[in-house]
Parts: C-alpha cells; sequence; structure tokens
C-alpha cells in the first residue's frame, strides 16, 4: 500500500512527470485503482491552504473538494488521523525530524499503517535515510 504524500498526489492529479517517472506514476495510477493507493485528510487540508495562497502554482488543479471526490472515485483510500498517528506525530521530533506538522502526520500516518511513502520532499527522505524505519516508494 502506497501512501502519497502532497506534493506527489499533486503531480499524479496533473500528469506532471518532471519530478516523478511515468513508469512509476502509471504505477500510481494502478495502485488506486486497485485501492492500493493512500492520502492522509491532512493532505486536502494542505492543498486548500496552498490554492489559498495568492501565488500558487496549482493553477492547473481543480478545487479541492471536486479533486477529493474525484480521487476518491478513483479508488484512493483517505487515512484520517487517529490519537495514535496524532502522538507519533509529535513523537517523531525526539528522532530527529524537523518541526513541519503536515509532514509529522503524513510520516506518522506512513508508520502506524505500514505504508510505503511516496515523497520527494528532500527533509523527509534525509531523515528516513538516518532513521531507516520508513519505508519509501521510489519515484524514479
Amino acid at each position: 500500500m502506497i501512501l502519497l504524500d502532497t506534493h506527489v498526489l499533486v503531480w499524479c492529479a496533473t500528469g506532471d512527470t518532471r519530478k516523478m517517472s511515468s513508469d512509476r506514476m502509471d504505477e500510481v495510477d494502478a495502485a488506486m485503482l486497485n485501492g492500493e493507493a493512500a492520502v492522509s485528510s491532512v493532505t486536502f487540508w494542505e492543498l486548500e491552504h496552498i490554492r489559498r495562497k495568492p501565488r500558487n502554482n496549482m493553477v492547473r488543479m481543480p478545487p479541492t473538494s471536486s479533486l477529493r471526490l474525484r480521487l476518491l472515485s478513483d479508488g484512493i483510500r483517505e487515512v484520517s488521523p487517529t490519537g495514535d498517528i496524532m502522538v507519533k506525530a509529535v513523537q517523531l521530533g525526539d528522532d530527529g525530524f524537523h518541526k513541519d506538522p503536515m509532514d509529522r502526520i503524513i510520516v506518522a500516518t506512513a508508520l502506524r499503517g505500514g505504508f510505503r511513502l511516496a515523497t520527494a520532499d528532500a527533509q523527509i527522505l534525509a531523515w528516513a535515510s538516518q532513521a531507516n524505519r520508513l519505508d519509501l516508494f521510489d519515484l524514479h
């Protein structure tokens, strides 16, 4: 099961293969259709905040509520943060994880749910390499 970080979801939704190979994008699309891809519900919160910024780069994205409904109908699973995930998100700071709360919740979701995380976030990748506890989905 693959958990998509917010930027990876945007790339898949827009078909942007500049930072993710088309083969990997096809693999994510297949995972979605098979019910083997997920996003944290906080991803939609983050997307809507990004859309409201004056200079956002998501011009090609549909409204967040429409995108969410489309993705759910396409087979993506939405994972809501449980109390256990929220506690783990805070505890990640004890392991040297950076302070971004959305990244913490997404990584905690991956850890607690046994997901492979699809991300290109340099800070997450550096922490994962050092901590050696996060299963990553290679984007290349």
